[in-house]
C-alpha cells in the first residue's frame, strides 16, 4: 500500500497531467475538426480513406496498423459522416492525441503543467501537424506512438531504480508499442539508435544484470511487428478490393514491407550549410521567432535532462536527415516527430525562464512578481506560435476542399458503361473510392500503373491493346505520358470533367 504520502503525490501528478494534456488534446481537436477534409481527397489521403473500410493492403509498407485501426475508427466513428471523414477524423484524434502526450511527457520531465501546455500548443499549432491532422494518412498514427513511447520510457526510467517489476512491465509495453509503430511505418527504425542509448543511459547495466527483460523486450517487439504484418497475406489471401502487389507469396510480401518500390529513391545529401539551412528554416516556418529558444533549450536540456535530450537529439536528426536525402511529394510528413522533440526543447528553454523568476521572487519577496512574470513567460510563448497560426488559418483550412468529391461525381457520371480507366495515382484513389466504398459503377474497371504490372501487361500500351475494342477505354495520365500514347492512339479529350480525361479512340495507322 502506499502510504499518504505516496499517494497526495500520485493525485498531483495526474492533476498536473490532466490540466497540461486536457486543453491541449480539446483545443487541437476543436482545431483540426474545424478545418477538417470534408471528405474524398486525392494521392495518398483517398488510399487511406478507402484501405481501412475495406481492408484492403495499402501501398508499401503495406502500413498494417493503421489499416486495422482506420478499420476500428471506420465503425466506432460510424456517428460522424461517411468513411472519407472518418478516416480524417481519425487523423484529428491521433494528432491532437500526439499533443497531449507531449503535453504529459513535458509534465514528467519539468513538474509544471503550464510548461506542459506550451509544448503541446506549440506542436498543434505547426503547420505540418495541422495539415495531416486534417487528412488521412498514418504519419498521424506514427506520431503518436512516438510519443507515446516518451512517456512510456519515462515511466520505465522513474520505476527502474525503485521498483523494478514495474519497470520491467513499463518496458515491455514500451515494446509492444514499438512493434506496433514498426507494423505502422517504417520511419520507426529511425527511432531505435535513441531509443536504445537511452535505455542504456538510465541501467547501464541492464544487458548482462536483466538480460532476460532484454530478451523479453526484444521478443515483445518482433512478435507484436510480425503479427501486425501477418495481416497483409492473410488478407492478401482472400483478395479484397484493393491488394497491392499481392503480397500473399513471400516475393511479394517482402517486396511490400520493404517498399522495394521505393529503394532507388534515397538520393546523396546536400552540404552541410545546406542542410542547417533546411532545417533552420523549417523550424522557423514552424515555431515562428520561438525557433531559436527551441534549438536553446536543446542546449539547456543536456544540462537538465541528458538522457531524454539525447534521446531527443537522435530521434531529430536520424529523422531530418533521412528527410533530407529522399524526395517525396508531401516529404513535410516526414518531418512530424522532429517538430514534436523541438516543441519538446522550447518546454526545457521555458522550464530555465521558469526557475529565473523563481530566483527572482526570491530576491524581491514578492509572489506577484513571480505570478505576473510567469504567466508573461508562458503567455509570450503562445502567443509567438499563435500569432503566426491565425495567418495561416485560411491557407491550411481544408474544409471547403471538394476536388475529390467533384472528380468522382463528374468521371463516374461521364464514363460510357462497362469503361476502363487507366488512371494516375492521384486520381486512381479517389475512384477507388467511390467504386469500392461506395459502392459505384460497378462496370468500370480502374487500373493504375501497380495494376497494369500485376495484371501482366507491363506498359499502358500493352494494356491499351488489350482492352480497346473490346471495351471502351479512358486514360487520366500525366502529359507527358499522353505526348508518347498519341503517336499510336487517337485521344479524345471529354469535357466538363475536372481532370485531364481522354477517351481513347483508335489505333492510328501505320
Amino acid at each position: 500500500m502506499r502510504d499518504a504520502g505516496g499517494v497526495s503525490r500520485w493525485r498531483h501528478e495526474w492533476a498536473d497531467y490532466a490540466l497540461a494534456a486536457a486543453p491541449v488534446f480539446g483545443l487541437a481537436l476543436v482545431l483540426y475538426v474545424r478545418t477538417l477534409l470534408p471528405d474524398v481527397g486525392l494521392w495518398d489521403t483517398a488510399e487511406f480513406q478507402t484501405i481501412g473500410s475495406v481492408l484492403g493492403i495499402a501501398h508499401p509498407t503495406g502500413y498494417p496498423t493503421y489499416t486495422l485501426l482506420a478499420w476500428l475508427a471506420s465503425v466506432v466513428l460510424a456517428p460522424f459522416g461517411n468513411e472519407a471523414y472518418r478516416a480524417d477524423l481519425l487523423s484529428a484524434l491521433l494528432m491532437a492525441g500526439a499533443a497531449a502526450l507531449l503535453a504529459i511527457r513535458t509534465v514528467q520531465a519539468t513538474h509544471r503543467w503550464p510548461i506542459g501546455l506550451v509544448a503541446g500548443i506549440s506542436f498543434s499549432l505547426t503547420p505540418v501537424a495541422w495539415q495531416w491532422g486534417q487528412r488521412a494518412d498514418p504519419h498521424a498514427l506514427h506520431v503518436f506512438l512516438a510519443a507515446l513511447l516518451l512517456v512510456l520510457l519515462a515511466a520505465w526510467a522513474a520505476a527502474s531504480g525503485t521498483d523494478p517489476r514495474r519497470a520491467a512491465w513499463w518496458l515491455l509495453a514500451a515494446a509492444a508499442i514499438y512493434g506496433l509503430s514498426l507494423g505502422n511505418h517504417a520511419l520507426t527504425l529511425l527511432l531505435a539508435p535513441g531509443i536504445a542509448v537511452y535505455v542504456l543511459l538510465v541501467a547501464p547495466r541492464l544487458l548482462w544484470q536483466r538480460w532476460r527483460l532484454v530478451l523479453a523486450a526484444a521478443g515483445v517487439v518482433a512478435l507484436t511487428a510480425a503479427l501486425a504484418y501477418l495481416y497483409l497475406p492473410l488478407r492478401s489471401a482472400m483478395d479484397p478490393p484493393l491488394d497491392y502487389a499481392d503480397p500473399e507469396t513471400w516475393e511479394a510480401f517482402w517486396y511490400v514491407v520493404l517498399g522495394e518500390q521505393f529503394r532507388g529513391s534515397i538520393g546523396p545529401l546536400p552540404g552541410v550549410i545546406d542542410i542547417l539551412g533546411g532545417i533552420g528554416g523549417e523550424l522557423a516556418r514552424a515555431f515562428s521567432m520561438a525557433w531559436v529558444v527551441a534549438i536553446a533549450g536543446a542546449v539547456v536540456g543536456l544540462l537538465r535532462h541528458p538522457r531524454l535530450t539525447t534521446l531527443t537529439l537522435l530521434w531529430f536528426g536520424c529523422t531530418w536527415l533521412f528527410a533530407i536525402g529522399y524526395p517525396n511529394a508531401a516529404i513535410e510528413r516526414y518531418y512530424l516527430v522532429p517538430l514534436l522533440v523541438a516543441a519538446l526543447w522550447l518546454a526545457f528553454a521555458a522550464d530555465v525562464a521558469w526557475d529565473a523568476m523563481g530566483e527572482l521572487r526570491r530576491r524581491s519577496d514578492s509572489k506577484r512578481v513571480l505570478r505576473v512574470g510567469r504567466g508573461v513567460l508562458v503567455g509570450a510563448l503562445l502567443l509567438a506560435v499563435l500569432v503566426p497560426a491565425v495567418s495561416r488559418y485560411d491557407e491550411l483550412d481544408a474544409s471547403r476542399d471538394t476536388w475529390g468529391r467533384e472528380i468522382v461525381d463528374t468521371t463516374f457520371a461521364t464514363l460510357a458503361p462497362d469503361a476502363v480507366v487507366l488512371s494516375w495515382w492521384s486520381f486512381s484513389t479517389p475512384l477507388w473510392y467511390g467504386r469500392w466504398v461506395e459502392g459505384r459503377r460497378a462496370d468500370v474497371t480502374i487500373i493504375d500503373d501497380r495494376d497494369i504490372l500485376d495484371d501482366g501487361f507491363g506498359t499502358v500500351e500493352a494494356a491499351i491493346d488489350h482492352y480497346l475494342g473490346a471495351r471502351p477505354v479512358y486514360l487520366i495520365r500525366l502529359e507527358r505520358d499522353l505526348e508518347a500514347l498519341r503517336t499510336r492512339f487517337q485521344l479524345e479529350p471529354v469535357p466538363d470533367v475536372p481532370l485531364d480525361l481522354h477517351r481513347v479512340v483508335s489505333r492510328k495507322t501505320e
